[in-house]
């Protein structure tokens, strides 16, 4: 009792202790369930069988893991690698004389000088030609050949659906999100930075007790706005939530977890919410999709475009003042009513979108939809006047724009990504099933 009493002295007195210590929401009194396994007593488990793999430090008094981080892995601040490697132990404050470390060898990424870029194999290609006729004079007239031929023009291309799109993309949900949420709660190593991405080591206030094991995937978000439909009729549809990565679980304590960020979508910062990772099963779309801008119209469901997502990464950046305005559009992206109309954003191929359609109305992940506008006409224009049967008839076409295919779908909200689109797009923007 008195070597242990000793021992918890020396740790607290120790400087890498009590800096390891402040990484660490606070875990208590000292461990009381002490047994005594291979000769000397402990509250830590013993490390698997096979070692073979690890070099082995065995623990004498003053030890600490920053203090055998520094040793063997040339870094005091790797110590939640090192805690990672060593699941039997329960608390990375209290480690005993006699119990086993097991240090895997660590290469420092900043040392590595990585090899050169391949230099890609280039096949020859043939050019392309387009033939042009040869004209022809015969007296007053122009005579063209009987036949012209003009090298066809290649597919348009079409924005393939990546895995950043279905997991980086965001959703607006009418579900409540934020209350008794689990959040970031600090980072590890303590310093001053505010915001993390891939490889970075984080505290989220979950644990074992709410039904987190280790290798548990996490995904990092954060609340943005309410979102209305620009339809009148329709209202609310949800408020909106960036997606900012995932982080998979690497040692987990009852009431939080040390999780490792190995997919960022954008910065995650101290106060994001965390919520359990869902994997979705996205279906083959259809590749022979035809396209013209007169496309009839199908007759299924229609709604509009309600926001996109590359307005919200602008005016939302975390712990900044985020950029207010957007090019060619005179007011503040965070005005009243400034997300209507081009103040919302404006998106092309390959951006993602929100539609004021989700599950209520039948939307299922992988529909495509056509984005449209309805023909502008104007009776008086500038050198011709349009008759009234004329201006009947072209009110009632519509202009096909682009394609979306679906992502996510919410209850009153999907995602989408626009695969192709002929001009920008914009709340508003009209969008019916194909």
């Amino acid at each position: 009792m008195k070597t242990l009493q000793i021992l918890t002295i020396l740790a607290l007195l120790s400087p890498a202790a009590a800096m390891a210590r402040q990484t660490i929401p606070d875990q208590g009194a000292p461990p009381a369930n002490l047994e005594q396994r291979n000769g000397h007593w402990t509250a830590n488990a013993a490390p698997p069988d096979d070692t073979s793999d690890f070099q082995v430090h065995t623990v004498v008094r003053g030890d600490t893991l920053w203090a055998i981080a520094r040793t063997y892995m040339d870094d005091p601040f790797l110590w939640p690698q090192l805690w990672e490697a060593n699941e039997h132990i329960v608390n990375p404050h209290w480690i005993y004389p006699d119990d086993l470390i097991l240090i895997r060898p660590v290469t420092n990424i900043s040392a590595v000088v990585p090899p050169p870029p391949p230099i890609p194999e280039v096949e020859p290609q043939e050019p392309r030609v387009v033939q042009i006729p040869t004209l022809t004079r015969r007296g007053d007239y122009v005579v063209t050949p009987d036949q012209i031929v003009f090298d066809a023009p290649e597919p348009r291309p079409v924005s393939p659906v990546k895995s950043s799109d279905l997991y980086c993309s965001g959703f607006i949900t009418t579900r409540d999100m934020e209350s008794g949420s689990t959040q970031v709660i600090g980072r590890v190593p303590p310093g001053e930075g505010l915001m993390f991405a891939d490889g970075s080591y984080l505290y989220v206030s979950r644990g074992s007790d709410d039904g987190v094991s280790p290798g548990d995937i996490l995904s990092a978000i954060r609340p943005t706005r309410n979102v209305e439909s620009p339809r009148d009729d329709v209202g609310r549809i949800g408020k909106h939530y960036l997606e900012l990565g995932q982080m998979r679980a690497v040692v987990v304590q009852p009431s939080f977890s040390l999780v490792r960020i190995v997919h960022s979508c954008a910065e995650i910062t101290v106060g994001d919410t965390v919520m359990e990772f869902n994997e979705i099963d996205f279906p083959q779309l259809p590749p022979d999709r035809p396209f013209s801008p007169f496309m009839p119209s199908s007759g299924k469901t229609t709604g509009a475009v309600a926001m996109t997502l590359g307005i919200l990464h602008t005016a939302y950046a975390p712990n900044l003042g985020g950029i207010t305005t957007i090019a060619g559009y005179r007011g503040s992206v965070r005005e009243e009513g400034a997300f209507e109309g081009i103040g919302g954003g404006i998106a092309a191929g390959g951006s993602i979108v929100y539609l004021d359609l989700g599950a209520d109305e039948g939307v299922r992940t992988g529909d495509i939809f056509v984005i449209y506008r309805p023909m502008s006409v104007d009776g008086e224009d500038r050198f011709v006047r349009i008759p009234r049967e004329g201006q009947q008839l072209l009110s009632t076409t519509r202009h096909v724009i682009g394609e979306l295919v679906v992502l996510k779908v919410e209850e009153r909200a999907a995602t989408a990504l626009i695969t192709f689109s002929s001009d920008a797009v914009s709340p508003g923007d009209l969008v019916e099933l194909r």
